[in-house]
């Protein structure tokens, strides 16, 4: 059976996207197909096209000591990352038509409108190439547009890593649960305030939570989506939109953050065998699903309790297999970056399947 190349296009070029580079050439020797990198585009950085492969070691090297990615280009010139989709789209035509050029879209959540991401996933999709994306905002704000649009061009707009990283949420209910219906939700699903509470119970102040997880590479420069419980609404919003069927934007998610959370408060709570955890719900009322995500203070008989530190769960209310949990033990880079390895992997799973 062939090995199939994908033609990989990242847009953002991060942490997340830097250590999926980085991973796909650690698992190399376990995929069933092989990749090339052909464009990066990045807000900051610049942007390098070719079409015969990018030397990613390179464009690491170039972005991590703050140089532009512009140096490494043949044609260096000023490009948005549509741009860039749509030169390579053009380029590599042969290859979109028959389905081997994938857009990789890692750029930073805009919580107004989702933008640009959602319109690199138009772009990209109206260029006959799969995407797969860890950016909440274009489930969160254009799901089903952006899905009948997958459709329509018969190509894969899969999301797995915009929620609990590398653990299988969406594919786990659209490979294994045929005819059931989600009525609900209920987890703690953003990590940096998960670490943030954790911390809290020890001792430790907020702002030194915060830059912990700053230094991991997980939280932001700017943590307010975390602490401000957007970054959990956003999520919400994709879970609602995708597993049960609803059309809603993380505007429409009730929302509480954790900055008005005090640590004193937190231990208190601790010392009577409670905890503070910052927890995302959906649940289906007359045909209407309310959402909302709010600091809660949770008895020992929680499922949601004894999660610490990096710790991610969801549990989901289906009306044929009663309560479905799934628990991640540990969340990081690694996990995130999994996650858009293993969607490129369904997509080479497809190629072969043709």
């Amino acid at each position: 059976m062939n090995r199939p190349e994908l033609a990989l296009v990242l847009i953002g070029f991060g942490h997340v996207a830097r250590r999926f580079v980085r991973l796909l050439d650690e698992c190399a020797d376990r995929l069933d197909f092989s990749c090339k990198v052909v464009g990066v585009s990045t807000r900051h950085h610049g942007s390098v096209v070719s079409l015969d492969g990018i030397d990613m070691a390179r464009a690491i090297a170039h972005y991590e000591s703050s140089q532009s990615l512009d140096r490494l280009d043949t044609d260096p010139r000023e490009r948005s990352g549509i741009d860039v989709i749509r030169q390579i789209a053009d380029g590599l035509a042969d290859d979109a038509a028959e389905g081997r050029l994938v857009v990789v879209e890692t750029t930073v959540l805009d919580i107004d409108r989702g933008e640009p991401a959602v319109s690199h996933v138009r772009a990209a999709l109206e260029g006959q190439a799969h995407v797969i994306t860890a950016n909440k905002g274009p489930a969160a704000f254009a799901y089903h547009e952006l899905e009948a649009l997958a459709e329509s061009v018969d190509r894969i707009f899969f999301f797995e890593g915009a929620v609990m990283d590398g653990v299988p949420v969406f594919n786990l209910v659209r490979e294994t649960m045929p005819a059931v219906v989600i009525d609900g939700f209920r987890g703690v699903i953003n990590t940096t305030c998960q670490f943030i509470l954790s911390e809290l119970e020890r001792g430790t102040k907020f702002a030194a939570a915060v830059a912990a997880m700053q230094a991991r590479g997980i939280a932001e420069a700017d943590p307010s989506l975390d602490v401000d419980g957007w970054d959990a609404a956003a999520k919400t919003a994709a879970l609602v939109n995708v597993l049960m069927g609803s059309a809603m934007t993380p505007h429409h998610v009730a929302r509480t953050g954790i900055t008005g959370v005090d640590g004193l408060d937190v231990r208190d709570a601790l010392g009577r065998g409670k905890r503070v955890r910052l927890v995302a719900s959906a649940s289906r009322h007359g045909g209407k699903v309310k959402a909302r995500v709010e600091p809660e203070v949770l008895d020992r008989s929680d499922p949601l309790y004894s999660l610490d530190e990096l710790d991610n769960a969801l549990y989901l209310s289906t009306d044929l297999l009663g309560q479905v949990g799934i628990v991640q033990r540990s969340s990081g880079l690694t996990q995130t970056a999994y996650a858009l390895l293993s969607d490129l992997a369904r997509i080479s799973q497809r190629l072969r399947e043709i």
